[in-house]
């Protein structure tokens, strides 16, 4: 497909608006040739919207391609993308392109996406950019991201918006949570021990060599309470047994490569509405990273119905704004790798 073609004639140049004016006064009696030559149609072409030999009556279609969506999708999909960026919670090219398929899907739209990868195309994407005035804006590496990005003008911008968040649904603090995930290897660094002088190299018993990461998604809010976690093992099925001594309320999870995604995190959702009774009278605010496992479209549609407002912290900068990295998952991973 050619994404900048240039058109060779002016075929169809009348629109939609004119078609359906010209449409109504046939209805009204007019006459076909009077028709056409007031509105500058073809009579050809009106005659064959008049009698419905067309397959959208009164809608102008050039060629064979035509749009997934319709207009009022769109524009909802463009307000969704702006909504999303101003609350620092920006989509790139792939998170749009699973967006666009969950959409389709979910809708029951038909369309050519990939259904393997579970995206749209970049053909789709450069038109869709294009139809809606949106660009592309190239990112820096991250370790001059984590130098450059964190400064004072991006920190007070994050603040101002959470700030205003906060005034316009009076959250108090049993209300504002942060989530955030980690990985508890289960072969942990051995801590220092006492030996003699010179002594080489010194060995001790850990119950394997090499060690899986179980992924722990904790969530915690402003008063100090504590939602029980989510664990998820890298295995194919959940057993019951792997839950022996967790929290109470605590919930499982397989999944192969015991890393969250999407899925998984629509599960602990579930599990966070099932915890703390939130609802669209009663709102939450969730305070968590821009990882793109947090944004899909069954996700965001999820927290608006049941009243919870996400707000992500500024690119590179969780290392020094997150609150469960500061003050919970050091002590966290500290205290499990004594007790491995």
């Amino acid at each position: 497909m050619v994404r900048n073609y240039k058109r060779k004639s002016n075929r169809g140049h009348y629109g939609n608006e004119k078609m359906a004016t010209a449409l109504k006064a046939l209805s009204e009696g007019m006459s076909l040739h009077r028709a056409s030559k007031d509105f500058g149609i073809p009579p050809r072409t009106l005659r064959r919207h008049r009698d419905k030999k067309v397959s959208q009556p009164g809608k102008v279609m050039m060629g064979r391609h035509k749009k997934v969506f319709s207009d009022d999708l769109e524009k909802k999909l463009r307000d969704h993308i702006i909504d999303m960026e101003r609350r620092m919670y920006g989509l790139n090219t792939k998170d749009l392109r699973r967006l666009a398929f969950d959409l389709a899907e979910s809708a029951q739209i038909s369309h050519p996406f990939n259904k393997e990868s579970r995206m749209a195309g970049n053909d789709w994407l450069f038109k869709f950019l294009k139809r809606n005035n949106l660009s592309l804006r190239q990112s820096q590496g991250t370790s001059s991201s984590r130098v450059n990005r964190f400064n004072r003008i991006i920190e007070n911008q994050f603040f101002e918006l959470y700030r205003s968040v906060l005034q316009s649904h009076n959250f108090t603090a049993d209300k504002i949570w942060n989530m955030d995930e980690t990985g508890l290897v289960t072969f942990q660094k051995p801590v220092k021990e006492i030996t003699l002088k010179g002594t080489r190299q010194v060995g001790k018993v850990k119950s394997a060599e090499r060690g899986e990461i179980v992924t722990f998604i904790c969530a915690m809010n402003a008063s100090g309470g504590f939602l029980p976690p989510m664990y998820i093992f890298p295995r194919q099925r959940m057993v019951d047994t792997l839950m022996n001594g967790a929290p109470s309320q605590s919930v499982g999870c397989a999944n192969q490569s015991g890393l969250s995604d999407s899925e998984l995190f629509f599960k602990w959702l579930e599990h966070f509405v099932t915890f703390t009774n939130v609802s669209k009278e009663s709102k939450h605010i969730i305070l968590l990273d821009g990882r793109h496992s947090h944004k899909s479209l069954a996700s965001v549609e999820y927290c608006r119905e049941h009243g919870i407002e996400i707000l992500t912290f500024p690119p590179h900068s969780t290392y020094r704004m997150q609150p469960l990295d500061k003050a919970y998952f050091n002590s966290l991973k500290s205290t499990f790798n004594i007790s491995v």
